[in-house]
């Protein structure tokens, strides 16, 4: 399992025992693609999957709503998000912001062989064929551990566990069109991005950086065609 794929998987720890493991297998369903937007999720359905009481797959949910990921719906039950194009729109141009500003941190500080160690991750995404879901969810991952790895030369654990929150999270949004949508032309496209960012990080260029970086995130949902 490669590095990124660990970190989709964490929920922080904000939970233990049995409503910690519930959360950390529901949420890694979400940021791999499997639940769809509006979808109904039954309580009673995901207790007797996990083996579980009622309680600690309600305390999961509950946790789940706070992150985003799911409403709850009286009379209804839980129902996963749907949030509107501008809404995701939003939430991109947030994240987008809050990405720059670290990816400027991490040109400012990077040290050694990080930039080395960027330009293959870029290579792992750029090899990685993109003819069947397991490949795309293989691209996702690596996509993350790019984001992240530019997270690491930041040097600020604070703002990188945070950020992490909201990649998982776009995750979850973005796998909503990445089935259909995400097209070889337009990965491209994202290849080209990266590569742009790395050679403004290897320069110091921290305005660049952060101009590149913000365009790339705010691009991602075009991409995939869910605004």
């Amino acid at each position: 399992m490669s590095a990124a794929a660990t970190k989709r998987q964490k929920s922080n720890g904000l939970l233990t025992g049995k409503s910690g493991l519930i959360l950390d297998a529901l949420e890694n369903r979400f940021v791999s693609g499997k639940y769809q937007f509006g979808e109904l999720l039954s309580i009673n359905s995901l207790a007797e999957e996990f083996d579980a009481s009622r309680q600690p797959v309600s305390t999961a949910v509950s946790h789940l709503r706070s992150m985003g990921y799911v409403n709850i719906v009286p009379q209804v039950g839980c129902k996963v998000v749907s949030p509107s194009k501008q809404e995701i729109a939003d939430f991109f141009y947030t994240l987008g912001k809050a990405e720059s500003g670290i990816a400027g941190m991490a040109a400012a500080r990077w040290v050694d062989d990080e930039i080395e160690q960027l330009q293959q991750v870029e290579s792992v995404i750029s090899n990685t064929a993109f003819d069947t879901l397991e490949h795309r969810d293989a691209y996702a991952d690596s996509v993350d551990h790019y984001h992240y790895h530019i997270h690491d030369m930041a040097r600020s654990p604070s703002i990188s566990l945070w950020l992490e929150s909201l990649w998982r999270l776009a995750d979850f949004y973005l796998w909503q069109g990445a089935r259909i949508n995400f097209t070889k032309g337009k990965v491209q496209t994202a290849h080209k991005e990266r590569r742009a960012i790395i050679r403004a990080i290897k320069q110091r260029d921290v305005s660049l950086v952060e101009s590149l970086v913000e365009e790339h995130v705010n691009g991602k949902p075009r991409r995939v065609g869910v605004i």
